[in-house]
């Protein structure tokens, strides 16, 4: 069965690409793209909002139906500022039946931190990544297809994911195939999702992992819609180690993930979602029709018989609501909640919020960001089933920790075009657990350990500033710039240390685009 599934998804995939299928507008656009920080701004103050603010990426075709219902006449000269950088990078030609396009891309990031991430920095030196993307694509009626190319540096650095690049660090990505018309969109390939609003964590599909290898299929409606996905992830070894290589462990595990997302939006501006992931794996596991049904609830199916594999199930739900000029937006997943007062696991979760208040005269917006995950999200006793992709968090980037962080956000376009400026404060408090360990039910004198923040915790708060710079849609500048004091440093007891953590990005596209 398994070799007829995949011999018949080969066999599609090469006829579309054979006849030269692919889709008007079906393009992704890819969610490093800078675009969805106007998109968010917009919808932030009710515009856009047929766009759903956390299910992304979006479609260019998505977007320029969306621009198409704004009434330019009503807006701010903010407003205007950012739909101008919109269609800057949607509108690419007036091509109508087909269009065919290349881009090139530089975007080198210079750091002190070797970790990319400016509350939890490591080391301190002087960092140098170099980054640059190729990119093709053809469109024709309803059919969209791309082939992309990264040569990214930091994939053969990072310190916490495994090598993803080895050639030339070059890595394909962004790369696929597929059908989108009338609320309905089939994608295989291998590009990153989102499930949260853009620039904030998400619990169950994030971008903090590499892309992986992915069937994608939605179908929208005035006011229920749904999205599936079903992925392939790297494999672990015989003796449960994830390694870079498994090609000649015979002993190996395969590792897959299905997701499944239902939304009910009855406005625009009331969203409410249930979801559900399970990452199930086996020495001879592959693509699942039982996980390949989007409209079959993992929840009453996981333990059912037949059981044939192992799996890890995990689910929740969503909020995202506006009201007046704020927008509220929550996130929990449940892991596991089997827990009794003198043994077994504690509840396990994650738990995310944010409150934006959009000021009426455009120029600024006040944010607030929560998170908590507890001590074993993402963890289970097997470690296949263990919530990663090439040693990196599928969800959130770690667990067993709470982040708080506060912040305006100044947007100066009156003065320069695509000019924000947004001072911080983020507080981050870490246990000592984390995702890639051995599972641990209970402390080592028999009683149930805590639920967040376990053993000795380490203190972080930062002062930064973010710094953004987009004069046009082919140009731009990203500062993160800040002061780190941290207590209990490496979560021992007693050790402090304060440092500046810089991270600074910028970037160039070049493209052609035309009719075919």
């Amino acid at each position: 069965m398994l070799n007829r599934l995949k011999g018949a998804l080969l066999t599609t995939c090469i006829s579309l690409l054979v006849v030269g299928v692919y889709a008007q507008d079906g393009r992704v656009l890819t969610l490093s793209d800078y675009t969805y920080e106007y998109i968010q701004r917009l919808q932030h103050r009710g515009k856009m909002l047929d766009l759903d603010p956390t299910v992304l990426p979006y479609s260019y075709g998505q977007v320029k139906q969306s621009i198409s219902r704004i009434n330019e006449d009503r807006l701010s000269e903010n407003e205007k500022a950012w739909l101008e950088l919109i269609k800057e990078r949607v509108e690419l030609n007036e091509a109508d039946d087909n269009e065919i396009g290349g881009e090139f891309s530089a975007s080198p990031v210079i750091s002190d931190t070797e970790r990319l991430d400016a509350v939890d920095p490591l080391n301190q030196d002087l960092y140098i990544y170099p980054a640059a993307t190729v990119t093709g694509y053809m469109e024709k009626g309803d059919f969209a297809g791309q082939l992309s190319f990264r040569h990214d540096y930091y994939y053969d650095q990072d310190p916490d994911g495994f090598d993803a690049a080895k050639r030339l660090f070059i890595r394909a990505e962004d790369s696929y195939i597929g059908y989108q018309k009338s609320g309905v969109k089939i994608m295989l390939g291998r590009y990153n999702h989102h499930w949260g609003k853009y620039g904030e964590a998400s619990s169950i599909m994030s971008t903090n992992a590499r892309s992986f290898d992915n069937l994608t299929f939605s179908l929208s409606g005035k006011y229920f819609s749904f999205q599936s996905i079903l992925g392939e992830l790297n494999d672990i070894s015989g003796d449960s180690v994830f390694v870079e290589r498994t090609t000649f462990d015979e002993d190996a595990n395969n590792r897959f993930i299905s997701m499944h997302r239902l939304n009910f939006h009855p406005s625009p501006k009331f969203r409410i979602s249930f979801f559900e992931a399970i990452l199930y794996s086996g020495h001879n596991t592959g693509l699942s029709l039982k996980y390949s049904n989007p409209l079959l609830t993992h929840v009453f199916v996981s333990d059912n018989i037949p059981w044939d594999e192992t799996n890890n199930l995990m689910f929740g739900g969503m909020i995202w609501t506006q009201f007046s000029n704020f927008t509220l937006n929550g996130q929990l997943l449940i892991d596991d909640f089997q827990h009794t007062e003198d043994k077994g696991e504690p509840f396990t979760f994650t738990f995310l919020s944010s409150l934006n208040y959009a000021l009426k005269n455009t120029s600024a917006d006040l944010n607030l960001e929560f998170e908590a995950v507890a001590y074993q999200t993402y963890n289970t006793d097997l470690a296949e089933g263990r919530y990663l992709y090439m040693n990196r968090g599928i969800g959130t980037p770690t667990n067993d920790y709470i982040k708080i962080k506060v912040y305006p956000e100044f947007f100066l376009d009156r003065y320069r075009r695509g000019l924000m400026v947004a001072p911080y404060l983020t507080y981050y408090s870490k246990g000592e657990q984390v995702i890639n360990q051995d599972y641990k039910k209970e402390n080592p004198d028999g009683s149930v350990i805590d639920i967040i923040l376990t053993g000795q915790v380490e203190n972080t708060v930062r002062a930064g500033l973010h710094v953004l710079y987009q004069p046009s849609s082919m140009f731009w500048f990203e500062l993160d710039t800040g002061y780190n004091h941290i207590a209990n440093y490496n979560n021992v007891s007693g050790i402090t240390r304060s440092r500046l953590v810089t991270i600074f990005k910028a970037g160039v596209r070049f493209g052609l685009y035309g009719s075919n």
